[in-house]
């Protein structure tokens, strides 16, 4: 049976050789975490007398890490291959100490000493992991025989979030700095997971019934989620992966627009993050960054067609500026005059709704709350991603839609109208249809499990973790957790 892995479980390995101090630097995490007033679990091995550097004690003794209990556990024995008798007593003790895990409330850190040649030939302490991992802690730091980390991922049916070398000089502070990052990633997924959903279901609900500032609305809301997010952060320019998980969710949305809704959510992180590390977390830096990603709602639109069609735009919205001012006998207003009015206009209500959010930070509303956090079924988990042919399929749909071609042939006529040759009309199609299908294609083969295990496997165990517990939050109840494949890395 394969065991499901918690989406919140961190999962680090100390690598080494006999005699790195891999029990020494576990020991060292276990007094810091003691002083930190978080709970704790798990054993290490007290090894005795060393023969020779590099080779295994001559005995070792368990220290359980809860009672600090001690238990005698193996004996060298050169008959024996590996060369350990080991006592069956603390086998059972140490198996009654993983039945009680479960008992109560999960440990934030469970500790085991160690996974070598035995375990990853399926004995010893290979026996205590389903119990580990179900108990549910927080993180698990793990002392791991180098050599033998390949063995044991097939054993754990798992890889490990990160690998630190024991003997490295930066192996005290890749491993403090990892355990104090945690919190902050599962927050960010938390709230990634639940912008993701508010904008599959209400968002879709409100673009689906073409209510009026529906843009300025979702836009609001993405920023004030992303302050209560925040408030909570130790590291508040993290706030920004909050947007770009919700923006990779919208990837999985079943149907409707994906690529204008997940630029803009991209860009709404940038801008708030930006204005947040720029200025602090302060009531300035919220402001901003409020006011800033409302006033991309307001020119978001604008800012993709231009995409699409160039600078044929600019000059198509000029002319019907121009007609529509000489219809109504008024003075013409400058296209940049009237971009930037309602730009401001909508900053200002988002930095409003934002600061509101600020003052209220240490409690989000109930109603907001619950339509953030509730389970979805907007997002699409299951079955397989595209392929690079389906997707261009599914891309080529997305590119008949007629509210992409509206604004197109609407610069087409007035390209056509101001005197301008054929060729330059249809210079304008070519490229929106080209630009189009590419970047439709691209959003609809994007795979989320495989982007996952990509962050895992250059070292970005933190976004990792966060897209892992957001596809957590947002998955429906009665479904199972399918794991995203952890690849090991080193630190």
């Amino acid at each position: 049976m394969k065991l499901s892995f918690s989406c919140q479980l961190l999962l680090i390995g100390i690598l080494g050789k006999v005699g790195s101090g891999k029990t020494s630097l576990l020991c060292r995490l276990a007094d810091w975490w003691r002083v930190q007033g978080r709970s704790l679990d798990g054993f290490v091995a007290r090894a005795g007398e060393r023969p020779e550097e590099g080779r295994g004690a001559e005995r070792y003794d368990l220290e359980l890490l809860r009672d600090s209990r001690r238990l005698p556990y193996a004996v060298r024995d050169p008959a024996l291959q590996p060369p350990y008798r080991f006592d069956p007593e603390a086998a059972r003790e140490l198996d009654l100490w993983a039945d009680g895990l479960g008992s109560g409330d999960p440990p934030s850190l469970v500790i085991i000493d160690e996974l070598g040649p035995v375990e990853a030939a399926g004995g010893g302490h290979m026996a205590l992991w389903s119990r580990i991992v179900l108990s549910n802690p927080g993180v698990i730091a793990v002392a791991v025989r180098a050599g033998e980390e390949g063995a044991l991922k097939e054993r754990l049916g798992t890889g490990f979030d990160m690998l630190i070398d024991a003997a490295s000089p930066e192996a005290w502070e890749t491993l403090r700095r990892a355990c104090d990052e945690h919190p902050d990633w599962i927050r960010v997924g938390l709230y990634g997971g639940g912008a993701g959903g508010f904008e599959s279901s209400v968002g879709a609900l409100l673009h689906g019934i073409q209510a009026p500032m529906t843009g300025l609305f979702m836009s609001s809301m993405q920023s004030v989620i992303m302050t209560y997010a925040a408030s909570g952060l130790r590291h508040r320019r993290r706030v920004v992966w909050v947007p770009f998980i919700s923006a990779s969710l919208k990837a999985l949305s079943p149907a409707g627009n994906r690529l204008r809704p997940m630029l803009a959510i991209a860009m709404q992180g940038l801008l708030y993050g930006g204005a947040v590390t720029v200025l602090g977390w302060n009531v300035l830096g919220v402001a901003l960054g409020g006011f800033l990603v409302g006033a991309w709602s307001a020119i978001q639109g604008v800012a993709l067609q231009f995409l699409f069609v160039g600078s044929d735009l600019i000059r198509a919205y000029d002319s019907i500026i121009t007609w529509g001012a000489k219809l109504l006998n008024v003075r013409t207003p400058g296209l940049l005059v009237l971009i930037a009015g309602w730009s401001v206009a909508c900053g200002a209500v988002s930095c409003l709704l934002t600061l509101i959010a600020w003052k209220r930070r240490q409690h989000m509303p109930g109603r907001l709350r619950d339509a953030v956090f509730r389970k979805r079924k907007g997002i699409a988990l299951g079955g397989k991603p595209a392929s690079r042919t389906e997707a261009m399929k599914r891309g080529l749909r997305d590119l008949l839609r007629p509210l992409f071609w509206l604004p197109v042939l609407i610069v087409v006529a007035f390209t056509l109208a101001s005197g301008s040759p054929l060729e330059s009309a249809l210079w304008v199609v070519v490229r929106a249809a080209g630009i189009g299908f590419v970047l439709f294609s691209l959003v609809r083969v994007f795979d989320m499990h495989r982007f996952i295990a990509w962050l895992q496997a250059r070292g970005h165990w933190g976004p990792a973790l966060a897209y892992r517990h957001a596809l957590d939050t947002v998955r429906p109840k009665d479904d199972a957790p399918r794991s995203p494949g952890k690849d090991s890395s080193s630190h």
